[in-house]
């Protein structure tokens, strides 16, 4: 599920509405039913919303520590709470539902994980710029090759398989992106885990460009047969600048490359590399 960020704000603004307009109800003994309608709908939509970019949801461009909305949601939440806390309520009701819907959402984000489409959990945290393991692959040609031949250049590695639906709806979006961005330095590297025996008629019959490879296994770090598809961008100096699953929206991942094109040139220059 692809969710724009404009969107998200209106819906985190319209639970805050709902929220406040609530709290203004509670007031009155004649819509106090209406008031905490509202309340505890809003709340359960800021909670939903948390839970969405916790998880991966919403895609990778509106993980947690990248979309605009997640710390205001959080801070609501965290506010929401302690106004609970000091309501004149039983300490049973004051403690325990705040406990109960504390397990609700615990028990929903364990549920995600066991559906099989969550993407593995290290998709789900920044990259803080970790430097790129090592990793070996075998070209179309039957030479071995490593991943850091490719130093100096900025790479988007993909992990794919010729049976995953959504690897073959994104490949045509990162060919596209080597086409525009080759002369600029980017250098989109795709790998399988699949043989030859399957790999060469799908490509045949498929052309993508950049660097078509095979390998057996990876380095634990990039999660590789784990899931599909999963992609890296991987800077000039070797460091994981950004990683996602599942196919991104365009208009993020084009973000994203220019970012990453950009800043490596910017670091060079300021070396004085040339």
């Amino acid at each position: 599920m692809r969710v724009d960020s404009n969107a998200l704000v209106w819906f985190l603004g319209g639970a805050c509405a709902g929220i406040t307009l609530g709290a203004a109800l509670l007031r009155a003994s004649r819509v106090i039913v209406l008031g905490w309608l509202l309340v505890v709908g809003g709340i359960a939509a800021v909670a939903l919303l948390v839970l969405a970019q916790l998880s991966g949801r919403l895609g990778p461009e509106q993980l947690w520590f990248r979309a605009p909305t997640f710390f205001p949601a959080t801070l609501i939440l965290l506010g929401a709470t302690a106004w609970w806390l000091t309501r004149p309520f039983p300490r049973l009701l004051r403690f325990g539902l705040p406990a109960a819907l504390l397990l609700v959402v615990g028990s929903a984000a364990m549920l995600s994980r066991l559906d099989g489409r969550s993407a593995p959990l290290a998709m789900l945290m920044p990259t803080r710029d970790r430097p790129a393991p090592e990793m070996s692959y075998f070209d179309d040609r039957g030479q071995l090759r490593f991943l850091s031949e490719l130093r100096g250049k900025v790479v988007l590695l993909n992990f794919w398989a010729t049976w995953c639906a959504p690897c073959r709806r994104e490949m045509p979006l990162l060919s596209e992106m080597q086409r525009e961005h080759e002369d600029d330095g980017l250098v989109v590297l795709y790998v399988s885990l699949e043989e030859p025996a399957v790999l060469e008629p799908f490509l045949a019959n498929n052309r993508f460009d950049g660097i078509q490879g095979r390998l057996d296994r990876a380095a634990e770090f990039y999660d590789a047969g784990k899931f599909y598809p999963l992609s890296y961008l991987i800077d000039r100096e070797g460091r994981v600048a950004v990683r996602w699953s599942g196919r991104p929206k365009e208009a993020w991942l084009r973000g994203e490359i220019a970012r990453t094109l950009g800043d490596g040139s910017a670091r060079m220059a300021h070396a004085g590399m040339p």
